[in-house]
C-alpha cells in the first residue's frame, strides 16, 4: 500500500473514533444511555414510525422513549402490563414508584415537544 493511502485510512479512523466517541458522551448526557446507536435508533422509531414507545437500554437501568401526546396514559398501560401498580403519595415531581407487592421501582419521568423519556433508578 502507498505511504497517502495508509495516510488516509488512519485519518478516516480517527475521525470515526472521534464520533463515536462524541457521540457517546452525547447519548449518556443528553438520553443518560451508554449506547448511541441504541439512543438513535429508539429516539428515529419514536419520532417517524407509529411505535408508541420503544425500551432503548435494559442496563444498569431501563430507558424507554415515547411519544409526548400519550405519554402518561402508555407509561400507566406499560406498569400495569408489568404487573405493578402506583403507590399512592410517593410521587416527588416527577418521580413515581410502582410496586409489584415483593419489587418496588421508582420511575422518572420527563417531557419535551418531541419525546418523552421514562428513566428506572
Amino acid at each position: 500500500m502507498k505511504k497517502k493511502t495508509k495516510t488516509i485510512i488512519i485519518i478516516v479512523v480517527v475521525i470515526a473514533v472521534l464520533l463515536y466517541i462524541g457521540a457517546s458522551i452525547f447519548s449518556i448526557c443528553k438520553f443518560r444511555v451508554y449506547n448511541p446507536v441504541s439512543a438513535c435508533f429508539g429516539m428515529l422509531e419514536i419520532l417517524f414510525t407509529d411505535k408508541e414507545y420503544t425500551v432503548v437500554q435494559e442496563f444498569p437501568y431501563r430507558v424507554v422513549f415515547s411519544k409526548v401526546n400519550t405519554s402518561w396514559e402508555l407509561f400507566e398501560e406499560y406498569m400495569n402490563k408489568r404487573g405493578f401498580e402506583y403507590v399512592p403519595g410517593s410521587n416527588m415531581a416527577s418521580t413515581y414508584t410502582y410496586t409489584n407487592g415483593t419489587v418496588q421501582e421508582v420511575i422518572s419521568l420527563s417531557m419535551n415537544g418531541y419525546y418523552a423519556k421514562w428513566i428506572w433508578r
